[in-house]
This record gives structure tokens, sequence and C-alpha cells, in this order.
């Protein structure tokens, strides 16, 4: 019997925790049925791709080249359809962002929200977006079309980088291809990462660009050194900016060069001045900070901020199983700022006693799950689609269950692997590259750390350690049984059955499971609990708004206001047929059939007093397809809040 080889201690911590993460990610889900697809599809990826890399690694170069660049082209293509045909409402955080960045391209440099006071770690890059914004309104461009741009040449600014990345440190095509195809051949390009603009993709090519300098750095010249040197540090200090948690990357740095200098190899693996750069770029985002500041006109509020401590506290409740909990939120907003911390505290603590070592671990062990949980994906960040094409709404159900499927399956292979090569693996750190690739292990375990131990989670931030599990994925070795193992029909087979199984397992579970389709939506707003203000309506006065459900709805509504008193009806602009909505809570709503078309929304004031109405007001930024109409007046980029649903109940 084959002796199990003991791994290194790091490099096993991570496989571990991939491996916990992937199986959690399988194994508990919403349904028998979900959890029999996932595994099923799960392995014959895995089977086909360990019998495929044989095959793939003998073609040559020119071949291999020629099948990047036929996806590369269709993959831009598909993006760019999805970005024309297919918008969605941005809303949460990232609408926030671009909101008050679209304001201040416009000159207008006051923050009115008291989100920005209360989370001042996303000045930065809203100060960003708007320079950007700036540049391209003196180039003509509709800020629509600059934000489609950005998340454009970022995303697949990255994508090829990943590439180039992985080029340079392996000659297997099989890890060239198969990364290739886990970003292009997946919800990947053509979900949150394309279609919202947040901090998140950044952070992931920050990381992607410092990990890469540090590789390369030893076959530099001392001009290419200084030109690397330069991109190194301006990277980390955006990258802190716009992204705090990146921090995690100094104790990974103290961890790894403790290790080097206990070897003796600091000189060996030469990255002395590119790990002071780095540490310089940190020093520096202090000062950087203020500088955006002033620059921005940001005056920070203490009284609306949150203590640190409120994101520690989030991390430990059980109710929201370690993830945002706006109940902690709303009850710390109604303390001073000078007692939140102190209640922060004195709740962490009482809340570890009652979880007790079991409990905490438990809850660790479910953090864990969510940070590597990506099916959610066409969720994070927009509200659904504006209005989606009438083909799209046929088989909404069947293609947003694939695209779930899909991804969390493509991910889980990728953790399964990662997780098999790293257990074997030992590091020589007197060799650069594999000081380097430890560095990479280090700080994947600081963010799996961070977010599972201490910090609040959520599904999409695992997403950041995507460009350090490719490039470790390329530089750890190949165990020897693989590389002698060619089989070709086998190959095939498993890789024509996985393709064909996933498709088939989705039909079934869309019968089984409930489905709930956004067919259209404008849910774009600053909301009331940033004390965002709603829109004074005088008597008499009517507000109309055009929208198109491109398939049947069962449900509609209109966001008003709290205590607001109007009259909201939806006609049918082809039969005249009017639907009068009626009020609950902040909304109106109607919640029978209405057919396919186009709809006119109209609210009216038929009070003798005035009425606040939420409406959404940009500056460049179209929110809906149609304009809001205000007694005949028109606002191109002003919007009402509405949203529109399809839902189904189980079979």
């Amino acid at each position: 019997m084959r002796k199990i080889k003991r791994p290194a201690f790091l490099p096993g911590l991570l496989a571990l925790c991939l491996i916990i993460g992937a199986t959690s990610g399988l194994l508990r889900t919403s349904t028998r049925l979900v959890t029999a697809a996932a595994l099923t599809v799960s392995v014959l990826v895995l089977v086909a791709a360990h019998w495929l890399a044989p095959i793939l690694n003998g073609l040559p170069r020119r071949r291999i080249n020629q099948v990047l660049g036929a996806g590369l082209l269709v993959m831009v293509i598909g993006q760019i359809l999805v970005l024309t045909f297919m918008p969605v409402t941005v809303y949460h955080d990232a609408y926030r962002v671009l909101a008050q960045a679209d304001k201040m391209a416009a000159g207008h440099m006051t923050w009115n929200i008291t989100y920005f006071w209360r989370y001042p770690n996303n000045v930065p890059i809203t100060f960003f977006l708007s320079l950007w914004l700036r540049l391209t309104n003196v180039l003509g461009l509709s800020t629509n079309l600059a934000v489609h741009l950005l998340r454009l040449i970022l995303l697949d600014g990255f994508i090829l980088l990943v590439l180039a990345t992985i080029r340079r440190v392996t000659q297997r095509a099989s890890v060239l291809i198969g990364a290739f195809a886990l970003m292009a051949a997946t919800p990947f390009a053509y979900t949150y990462f394309l279609q919202v603009f947040y901090s998140d993709l950044p952070a992931m090519l920050v990381l992607l660009v410092i990990f890469r300098t540090l590789l390369l750095w030893p076959t530099k010249t001392r001009r290419q050194r200084i030109i690397n040197g330069t991109l190194l540090g301006i990277a980390v200090l955006f990258g802190q900016l716009t992204k705090p948690n990146l921090i995690v990357l100094l104790p990974a740095i103290a961890v790894v060069g403790w290790l080097v200098f206990r070897q003796k190899a600091l000189k060996a693996t030469a990255l002395g001045v590119p790990l002071a750069i780095i540490l310089l770029g940190f020093a520096l985002s202090t000062s950087a900070t203020q500088v955006i500041r002033k620059a921005s006109n940001y005056q920070p509020h203490t009284e609306f901020a949150l203590p640190v401590t409120s994101w520690l506290l989030m991390g430990v409740n059980t109710s929201s199983q370690g993830m945002y909990s706006g109940t902690d939120v709303s009850h710390e907003i109604q303390l001073s700022s000078k007692t939140r911390q102190t209640y922060d505290v004195a709740t962490i603590t009482a809340r570890v006693k009652k979880l007790g070592i079991s409990g905490l671990f438990q809850l660790w062990l479910t953090k864990l799950r969510t940070f590597f949980t990506v099916r959610d994906i066409l969720t994070w960040g927009d509200g659904g689609f504006r209005a989606a094409p009438a083909w799209y709404q046929k088989h909404a159900a069947f293609i947003e269950t694939l695209t779930a499927l899909s991804y969390q399956i493509a991910t889980d292979a990728l953790l399964f692997l990662v997780a098999w090569r790293l257990w074997g693996w030992r590091p020589q750190l007197r060799a650069p590259r594999d000081a380097v690739l430890l560095l990479t292990i280090v700080t994947a375990l600081g963010y799996i750390a961070f977010h599972t131990l201490l910090w609040e989670v959520e599904e999409r931030y695992g997403q950041v350690l995507l460009p350090l599990l490719l490039y470790q994925l390329a530089a750890l070795p190949v165990p020897a049984r693989q590389t002698d193992q060619t089989q070709p029909d086998l190959a095939l087979v498993a890789l024509a059955a996985a393709l064909t199984a996933l498709p088939l397992w989705a039909h079934p579970i869309v019968t089984l499971t409930p489905q709930s389709t956004v067919v259209a939506a404008q849910r774009s707003q600053l909301s009331t609990q940033y004390h965002a203000k709603a829109a004074t309506v005088a008597p008499g006065t009517v507000l109309t708004e055009k929208v198109a459900l491109n398939g049947p709805a069962t449900y509609f509504s209109v966001q008003i206001h709290l205590n607001t008193t109007v009259q909201v009806t939806l006609r049918n602009v082809r039969t005249n047929q009017v639907y009068r909505l009626h009020r609950s809570g902040d909304v109106y709503r109607w919640t029978k059939a209405l057919p396919q078309g186009t709809y006119q929304i109209a609210v009216k004031n038929t009070t003798s007093q005035d009425q606040r109405v939420d409406v959404v007001r940009t500056y460049h930024y179209q929110l809906a397809s149609q304009p809001l109409v205000v007694n005949g007046h028109v606002h191109p980029t002003d919007s009402l809040i509405y949203t529109s649903l399809n839902q189904t109940k189980t079979n």
C-alpha cells in the first residue's frame, strides 16, 4: 500500500480549507436533486480535466494561440451583446458609488447622503470613478457607455493578464486552456463583473499585478525594475485605498519573510526590493486617503461612522450566519457614536461565550462555505435585468438555474484541483518562484481567516482568491502519476457527459424548485436609511413612466414612500386596460397576472396636500430605457423605483 504523504503545513492548511469549502458547497444545497446534479457534473468535469490534460499539453503552440484567439473573440462579442441588450438595474453599494461619482463628474462636489459618512472606505473608489467619468464626458461618451467601457477594460484586461501570467509560469497548455474556460465559458465573464462596477474586480486585478511583478522581478533589467517597481507601488496604493482588506498581504509578507530568513535565503530570493515597495505603498495609503478626501470635498461625520468592531459583531451573529446583519446595524445607529464600540465589544464577548468552542467552530464552517459559494453571481449588486428580451423571459428559470449551477461547479472543480496540487508540494524557499508561490498561499489563508474567523462574510468575497488560485494551479508541480496517462476517448466521453448532464439536470430542478424571475426593474436608489430625500409632489401632479414587460408577470410594485397617499395605476399601452395598484407599506403593488406588453406607470397626487414620492435622479446616468415624465415635462435621467416579477410555485 502506498503511504500517504503528509503535506507541508501552510499548503496543507489551504488545501484543507479549499476542500471543506468545495465539499460543503456541493453537499449543502437547496434540494437533494441539486446536490446530486452538482456532485455528478463536478466528478465528470474533474475526470475530463484529468484525462484531457496530456492531450492538451501535446498541442502545438500555434494551435493553442488559434483556440485562445477565437475564444477571446467570441467572448468579447458575447459581452457586447449582453451589455447592449441585457443591462441590469444596479443597486445597493455599487449604485451609491456610481451615483455619487456621476454627481461629482458633473461638478457637484457635495455628499448629501449619510452612506459615505457611515462607510468612508468607499470614498476613494468613488473619487477614481468620477475622474474616469470626467475624462469620458470630455470625449463625448455618455455615463452609461463610459461605465460599460470601464468594466469591459478591467474584466478583459484581467483575463488577458491571467493568461499571460500562466504562460510565463508553465508550459502546460492544459492549465492555460482550463483557466480560459473557467473565465470565458462560465458566467464569470458575462454577469456581475461585466455588469456592475465595484471594488471586487479592481482588487483581483491588483493582486494579480502584485504577484506577477514579484514572479518576474528577478528576470528584469535595472530599467525594467524601475518601471515595474513604480507600477507595483501604484497598484498597492490603489488596492489599499479601494479595498482595505488588501492589508492581509502585510502579515503574509511577515510570515513568508520570517520563513525565508530562517533558511538564510533572503538574498537568494532577490525579492527584498519589491517587498519594500509593497510596504511603501501601504504606508502611503493613509496620506493618500486624506488627499482624496480633500480633493473630493469630503468631510467625515463621526456621528454616523460605524467602528471597526461593527463588522466583527456581524461576524459572530448566528442569526445572519456571520453575514451582513441589518438588525445589528439598525441597533448600532440608534446609539451615540461614543458608545457604539463599547456596545460592540460587550455583545461580541457575550455572543462568543454563548456559542462556546463547538458553536464557534460550526459558525466558522458556515462562513467558510459562504465564502466559497458563488451560485448567486447573477444577483451580486444588481436587482435583475431592466427588461430582459422576450426569448430570455421564456427560458429565464432554466437559464438562471444553469448559470448558478455551472459557476458553482466550475469553482468547486478549481478548488479541488488546487487542493490536490497543494497536498504534495514542498516549498524550496531559496528559489524565488517557490517563495512567491508560498506568499500566494499565505495571502489566500489570510483572506480566508479574515472573513471566516473575524469579519463578516458575503458570497462574492471569495472571488478575490481567483487570481491566487489560478496562479497556484499553474505554478504547483503536477503529481508524476498524471504525466503518462493519455485517455483521449474516455476524456471526450467524460467532457461530453459533463456538458450534457448539466442542462439535463437543470430542467427537473426548475420544475421542482419555486422560481421568482425579474421581468423588468428599476431598483437603483440611494435609500431612505441613508437619508435620501424623496421628491415633493404637489396636488394634481402626475408622474408617468413606460416600462416594457417582455414576458408575463404575476407581481408589479412601485416604491412610493412610507405614509404617502397617491393614486398609482398601470396601463397597458396597447389595450388601454388599467390596473390600480394598492398600498402595502412603502410600495403600491399589483399581485395578479399581467400579460406581456408595454405599460405606463402613473402616479398622481389626488389629495389637497404635497406628497412625497421616491424618485431617483442622476446627472448623466440613464437609469431606465424610458424617461420619467412630470406633468408633460420629460426628465431623461430621472426614474421611479419599480419591480416586476414572474413567480411560479413548486409542482
